[in-house]
């Protein structure tokens, strides 16, 4: 055997062990991200449900102020002046009778 083919067997060696070092790296590597991708997908699960709730919050929350603005506009109408003096102060008009139901108590 002489130097050449010593040469060219060592190098085969070196050639299949770097083969196999680069396929454990690529292996290596694609595991990882894998397990990342993973962990990225549940997060952005979680946002997602949070969005959802959020939205759901705000939609209500918008409600909420439309009707206190309708409330706000409808104070200094004549008509709610009436109903508040009315039910909650027990007022009555000038030339109206109010009778009141025994039964009902």
């Amino acid at each position: 055997m002489n130097k050449y083919e010593r040469y060219l067997k060592n190098r085969s060696k070196k050639n299949k062990r770097f083969l196999m070092m680069c396929i454990f790296a690529f292996v290596l590597v694609f595991l990882l991200a894998k397990s990342f991708n993973n962990k990225i997908n549940a997060q952005i699960g979680t946002v997602n449900n949070d969005i959802k709730l959020t939205s759901g919050k705000i939609s209500s929350l918008r409600k909420d102020i439309d009707s206190i603005k309708e409330d706000y506009e409808n104070r200094n109408t004549d008509e709610y002046m009436e109903k508040v003096a009315r039910e909650k102060l027990g007022m009555i008009k000038k030339d109206e009778y109010v009778y009141k139901d025994e039964n009902n108590k």
